[in-house]
């Protein structure tokens, strides 16, 4: 490996490396919470209550250490918070904590403008510590992230290698239902109207979302329910852990504004259900479930029209239907986005 103190002090993007320094998670999370606040950018994977729940429930074999990365004060006080990096270290190299089964993205937090200096202060940890390597996995490809890890690889003398990884079809939303509908191909244009057609015809129809804690707890049980009964693959995926898992993820999430589980209702029952996450100005599709007595209703993919058409009435720039190449969410004007894995190794 090659040693960083040989070189001079490097800069990155607006200043010196930040400070990085392995944390207590109960210290650290009131300040990780509060920088998520402030990052427009941040995602619900990246929250700290994110990483707590899985953890608890579905984390018994990780090692999770999470790096702190602080920009120098000037004068007296502490230095502040500028991101934060959840590690697990055990495994044969460390690696983004959690589990993309669970999470679509990474849980790295980082501020704009930081990404290089804290993918070379990320690297600077893993010499100090003797780590022969480092596995990113969940990174969009278009993401600051990704190329500042290469760049810093680069510098101190690792090999770097990337794999594609899944693909997060996105829906970029126009201002009106209208210009969303016309701007489809004119194939699944025409069948959304013909299904909303005959969803309508066949009886009272309502869209609404639960973002209360109270709410929130309280209908993420039919979710549940409806996963497991709309897809064999769902029911077979729902263990009891992970069950749990989005039990506490739905609540912990939902009070801080970052979650929601909308319901699809016809004829007064429910009909369909989204567990959807808020973050970086878009919607995202977690994981839904319908009623297969209602299957003839397309009420599966019709809550998915829905859910973006709550979304433009709310003013949210996109529409991520997460990781996955479901048919839907081309018919629904998804274009595909690449997340990968990059891959250090020491030298």
């Amino acid at each position: 490996m090659s040693d960083p103190a040989d070189a001079a002090a490097p800069v990155f993007d607006d200043g010196p490396l930040p400070l990085i320094t392995s944390e207590p998670f109960e210290s650290l999370a009131p300040e990780w919470a509060e920088l998520h606040r402030s990052v427009p950018h941040a995602l619900p994977f990246s929250h700290p209550v994110w990483h707590a729940a899985w953890l608890r429930h579905c984390g018994a074999g990780a090692f999770p250490v999470y790096l702190a990365l602080r920009s120098p004060a000037e004068g007296e006080g502490e230095a502040p918070l500028v991101g934060v990096i959840p590690l697990d270290v055990g495994g044969a190299v460390p690696r983004f904590l959690g589990d993309p089964d669970l999470s679509d993205h990474s849980g790295a937090l980082i501020v704009e403008g930081q990404e290089g200096g804290a993918a070379a202060a990320l690297i600077e940890w893993l010499m100090e510590d003797l780590s022969p390597g480092f596995q990113a996995w969940g990174l969009p490809d278009a993401g600051r992230l990704r190329p500042a890890l290469l760049a810093a690889a680069a510098r101190y003398g690792w090999t770097a290698s990337e794999e594609p990884e899944a693909v997060t079809p996105t829906v970029e939303l126009p201002d009106t239902w209208d210009g969303y509908v016309a701007a489809l191909p004119k194939k699944y244009r025409h069948e959304l109207r013909r299904k909303l057609r005959n969803l309508e015809r066949a009886g009272d129809v309502e869209f609404a979302s639960a973002t209360a804690v109270g709410e929130v707890a309280e209908v993420v049980e039919g979710l549940l329910v409806m996963m497991r009964d709309s897809r064999e693959d769902k029911a077979a995926f729902l263990t009891p852990e992970r069950e749990a898992f989005f039990r506490d993820l739905a609540t912990g999430l939902g009070e801080r504004g970052l979650a929601r589980i909308a319901t699809l209702t016809f004829e007064g029952r429910p009909a369909a259900r989204i567990f959807a996450l808020e973050g970086g100005g878009a919607t995202m599709l977690y994981n839904s479930g319908f009623d297969p007595s209602l299957s003839q209703l397309a009420v599966g993919l019709l809550s998915k029209a829905l859910l973006v058409r709550d979304a433009i009435e709310r003013g949210r720039s996109a529409v991520d239907f997460l990781r996955g190449t479901e048919p839907y969410k081309r018919h629904l004007g998804g274009q595909p986005r690449d997340i990968v894995t990059v891959r250090l190794s020491g030298v």
